[in-house]
């Protein structure tokens, strides 16, 4: 017996259906991640599985020796986070410990920390000409005002 007129057999919206959600994971396995099939398709072992490095800094109080406060070690774990994020490591982890231990665990191949938990140095130097060689200062450029319109604008 065939069904009425206008109305769709249950089979074939459920068809439709599923053949959308291939079409739609297709979409998104090709098009998501760069790389070869391969690299795709193996999994990534984390930090427990694959080895890594894993650094401990104690952080102290320069005049002191006392723990630093949450503020402070907060701080200090943001900019060490935003070195090691520098690196391009997937599923680095910068977190604290206690009150005064910033905890830096890196997946994969041994890395150099050395300089993520160092203070920082800006340094200033003097411009110099390069054109003539001598060695003076440039000034900066002189603000001069440029000429303007009327001073009493027209209605149009």
């Amino acid at each position: 017996m065939a069904p009425p007129q206008g109305q769709m057999r249950p089979g074939r919206q459920l068809a439709v259906l599923g053949f959308i959600f291939v079409v739609l994971y297709l979409l998104v396995f090709f098009s998501g991640a760069s790389g070869s099939l391969k690299d795709r398709l193996e999994p990534r072992l984390g930090l427990d599985l694959i080895g890594g490095t894993r650094v401990t800094l104690e952080a102290t109080n320069s005049v002191d020796g006392k723990p630093p406060t949450a503020d402070n070690l907060e701080e200090a774990r943001q900019i060490i986070e935003s070195r090691v994020n520098a690196f391009g490591v997937a599923e680095a982890e910068v977190v604290t410990e206690g009150n005064r231990n910033i905890v830096i665990s890196l997946p994969g191949e041994n890395r150099d920390l050395t300089d993520v938990g160092s203070a920082a140095e800006l340094r200033f130097r003097k411009v110099l000409k390069a054109a003539d060689g001598s060695g003076t200062a440039v000034a900066p450029p002189a603000a001069t005002p440029a000429p303007s319109g009327s001073a009493n604008p027209t209605p149009p």
